[in-house]
């Protein structure tokens, strides 16, 4: 049993102390959890053999770092403990298992000392309440934090080596929905989930928006990968950019600039590594490619809220200035509102200093509706010249994403033919822009590059 002195307050010389340990292991690997279970049983057994004492309980964190104390939360539990008044004295291994932060160190025993509760560490045989603690104990915490930092430059060097040569045991999969690790470590695919991940691209590509698939897999029911979470918009949206889906792996996306700093994002600082077909890939590699032009392409229109309601929000623009075509209401005769699609340049609230001149034009409520109908309806009547243009462009147009587009075209121009009224899916599926032209004419620019002015 090892030497441990316990030392006294005044007003408390004949009481007992409520002793608790503090035990900390920084990462979960098998070693360290077998240390992890003998720090705890050691001192279980000591303390609640120890007489001299009362043995409050043992406070423990596994596999988490010591250069941040609010990410240890039984060590926070034990601070708060403290400072309701159930805890007299501390006992740990060391400094650098109590912290490897030198100012969360010092700033702890601090507020322990005033509350006048001890701790003992006791490889370096120091008491923090004694005389001459805190000068020994700020060198040990220092120590600890340079060995520390040390230690995370090595740990980050070999992460980059392993990157640099496609190593994928590191690779945290954990979290990824679709995929997993087998009894032989590899990555593999859970099916089950991989159906779903599926479906997120199909349903995005169909032209739904990110928030509709989190509803809709909430609406339906569908579990997330961890146990009582629900579907977000941030979920579907990294589910859609995670190159993983692919079979691909782009390592070090973010790093550390220190051991005391949080993650950022690779701008450039470090060299990043493609490795391609590291595993099986749950999304064509095309596809994916698809989806990510597609993504953007999106991303630079205020399309987060169409729906049904709304179906051309983030679509309807002015052919002449390229600003956003917006609804406007205003009171007429006999105070009947009229509501109108106007450019933005023409609404007060919505002008901007260097907006372009132009004449007013004020397209009715429903207008755009029956257009997309009636450009979609001479495709149709249309249909041989049509397809031959949009075959061209689905075999040789330059954009990836343009080909996709009229490869779907094609397909949904032999499911629907003709349509009596609008189509909002249909819409959704193939409509790019609609664009307000001089004489109050509207040109409906479908994603497959085809433009009809009506």
């Amino acid at each position: 049993m090892s030497n441990i002195r316990i030392i006294p307050s005044r007003q408390q010389k004949n009481v007992k102390k409520r002793t608790a340990a503090y035990c900390r292991v920084s990462s979960s690997s098998e070693e360290q959890l077998h240390s992890y279970a003998a720090q705890v049983k050691f001192y279980t057994e000591m303390l609640s053999a120890d007489k001299s004492c009362e043995f409050v309980g043992v406070y423990a964190d596994e596999g988490i770092t010591g250069t941040s104390a609010k990410k240890r939360q039984q060590f926070m539990a034990m601070i708060e403990d403290c400072r309701a008044g159930k805890i007299d004295a501390i006992i740990t291994k060391s400094v650098s298992r109590f912290g490897r932060n030198t100012v969360d160190t010092l700033n702890f025993t601090r507020e322990l000392k005033a509350l006048g509760i001890d701790v003992y560490f006791e490889k370096e045989n120091l008491h923090s309440i004694s005389p001459d603690g805190e000068l020994l104990l700020t060198l040990m915490a220092a120590f600890a934090e340079s060995e520390s930092v040390s230690m995370s430059e090595n740990i980050s060097w070999g992460f980059r080596k392993r990157y640099a040569e496609g190593v994928l045991r590191s690779l945290p999969v954990r979290n990824l929905y679709g995929l997993d690790r087998n009894e032989k470590g590899e990555i593999v695919i859970r099916e089950e989930e991989a159906k779903i991940v599926r479906r997120i691209y199909d349903e995005f590509l169909a032209g739904q928006n990110t928030q509709f698939i989190s509803d809709m897999l909430n609406a339906d029911g569908v579990p997330a990968r961890h146990k009582g979470a629900i579907w977000y918009n941030k979920t579907v949206i990294n589910i859609l950019q995670n190159e993983k889906y692919s079979g691909d792996v782009l390592f070090q996306k973010t790093f550390s600039p220190g051991p005391l700093s949080k993650c950022v994002k690779n701008r450039g600082e470090l060299p990043q590594y493609w490795l391609e077909d590291a595993f099986p890939a749950i999304i064509d590699k095309k596809l994916w490619r698809v989806t990510q032009y597609e993504y953007r392409r999106r991303a630079k229109k205020t399309m987060v809220n169409q729906c049904p309601k709304y179906p051309f929000v983030g679509r309807f623009y002015c052919g002449i200035c390229g600003r956003p075509v917006i609804q406007y209401s205003s009171r007429g005769t006999g105070g009947i509102m009229n509501i109108w699609w106007r450019c933005a340049t023409k609404i007060s609230r919505y002008r901007q200093a260097d907006d372009i001149i132009h004449e007013d034009a004020r397209v009715p409520l429903g207008r755009p509706e029956q257009v997309f109908t009636q450009a979609w309806n001479l495709i149709m009547s249309k249909r041989q010249m049509y397809t031959a243009r949009v075959k061209k462009v689905s075999e040789t147009d330059e954009s990836e994403l343009t080909r996709y587009h009229a490869s779907e075209m094609l397909r949904l121009m032999d499911e629907v033919g003709k349509i009596a009224e609008f189509d909002y899916m249909l819409s959704v599926k193939v409509l790019d822009r609609m664009e307000l032209m001089p004489e109050n004419k509207l040109a409906v620019v479908f994603l497959s590059g085809i433009r009809i002015t009506i």
